[in-house]
């Protein structure tokens, strides 16, 4: 028997009429013309070309929403912050992203993924633009919610998967998708360091010139993402994005939905843990063992470097087991990777030793992006015609999470 189900009654968020330019590389479901394959070498439209920019836009974005962490301990000391001040600014960061989220998600099920995430995109620039020239508490707050708009990304980026594949390789695709997006968040401690150094390096330019002109690089890199996810990709595989109906819907189905509120605690205990500690990890380092800021961010780029497997590991694992016990095998890996998941958070938490922490610290972190991709393997099937509010909601839970903790 097939593992994919019978689609023939299934409804599609696009256009009736299919673009004609479109050349079909994958295997697909005949009704929905989802792809019932992927291929990560290809970029072939419309399918992988999608999948390409979906993660890319949210990788860029990550490392532009979290470009201020490793060069906090510089930014806290030339504007004369106390640690509460710097919180203050971790929590606006995150929050300003559940916001956006919950307002994306609708927005994106009315206009299609690929201009709501270049419009997320643009939007993350400006204040990333601005980001040198805040001069206290109040312009750091202020510049690092708007920033926190980047944060958004991550539900085109799920739900623009969704729109180009079926369920049954939801988990996976999402998962790398999102896994290799979150790595932004990893490699950005490394890439600001690195730009600071770069700056540090000239003779004009010293300790407080260095940071404050790091930031037109990430913010370049939104400019160039929006362009290329808004000329090159494509809203679904029938082409241009028609909505099925008016927004007002899309709320109060979803908001009704009591699967969806399960995954969006289940969000909050794992992703919203990732954001907490990517704000606060290089400040933790560099306070709690004393190491240099260059070794504090590399340090911490290693908690998002697992996001290059461990995230697409809880995809591919929960799809196994969807294969072999349905979505009841999602539901309990889920939990079973959450729970490893706090189990190593308490461990690390008790280390005293540098070398053993870092060592805790990648392990928590696989147990972290496993439980994200199991969680949005399940997103799919929550509300199949309202994928995008649902993506937008689960996603905020993330950022919730992340403010609570």
């Amino acid at each position: 028997r097939s593992p994919f189900r019978d689609r023939s009654n299934d409804v599609v968020g696009a256009s009736e009429t299919i673009s004609t330019d479109i050349g079909f590389k994958l295997p697909h479901d005949p009704n929905t013309l989802k792809a019932m394959d992927y291929k990560i070498g290809s970029c072939a439209r419309p399918y992988m070309r999608a999948f390409h920019l979906a993660w890319t836009s949210f990788f860029v974005a990550f490392m532009a929403w979290f470009s201020f962490a490793p060069l906090l301990p510089q930014v806290k000391k030339d504007l004369n912050l106390s640690d509460n001040d710097i919180f203050i600014s971790n929590i606006c960061s995150i929050s300003s992203t559940i916001c956006a989220r919950f307002i994306v998600g609708p927005l994106m099920d009315q206009f299609g993924p690929r201009k709501g995430q270049s419009l997320v995109l643009i939007l993350a620039a400006i204040p990333t633009y601005f980001s040198g020239l805040v001069q206290n508490l109040a312009g750091l707050a202020t510049v690092r919610f708007f920033i926190g708009i980047a944060g958004a990304t991550f539900v085109g980026c799920q739900f623009w998967c969704s729109v180009m594949f079926v369920e049954e390789i939801a988990g996976t695709v999402n998962a790398i998708a999102g896994g290799w997006g979150n790595f932004g968040g990893g490699l950005t401690m490394v890439m600001m360091v690195g730009i600071y150094n770069m700056n540090l390096a000239s003779l004009t330019c010293d300790e407080e010139c260095a940071w404050r002109n790091a930031f037109y690089i990430p913010a370049t890199m939104l400019v160039v993402s929006s362009i290329l996810v808004y000329k090159l990709g494509d809203d679904s595989p029938r082409g241009e994005w028609q909505p099925s109906r008016d927004i007002a819907p899309h709320w109060s189905d979803v908001a009704a939905n009591p699967q969806v509120w399960i995954l969006v605690v289940m969000y909050a205990v794992c992703f919203g843990v990732e954001l907490h500690v990517n704000n606060v990890v290089a400040f933790y380092y560099y306070t709690r063992f004393g190491v240099s800021l260059t070794t504090a961010g590399l340090v911490a780029s290693l908690f998002g470097v697992t996001n290059l497997f461990a995230r697409a590991l809880g995809g591919i694992v929960s799809d196994y087991y969807y294969s072999r016990h349905g979505n009841l095998g999602r539901k309990v890996f889920l939990i079973v990777a959450t729970v490893l998941e706090g189990l190593t958070l308490i461990l690390f938490s008790r280390m005293e030793s540098f070398g053993v922490s870092i060592a805790v610290m990648f392990i928590f972190s696989i147990f972290v992006q496993s439980a994200e991709g199991a969680t949005f393997a399940i997103v799919p099937y929550a509300d199949p015609l309202n994928t995008g509010s649902v993506c937008g909601f689960v996603g905020a839970g993330g950022n919730t999470g992340a403010v609570i903790w």
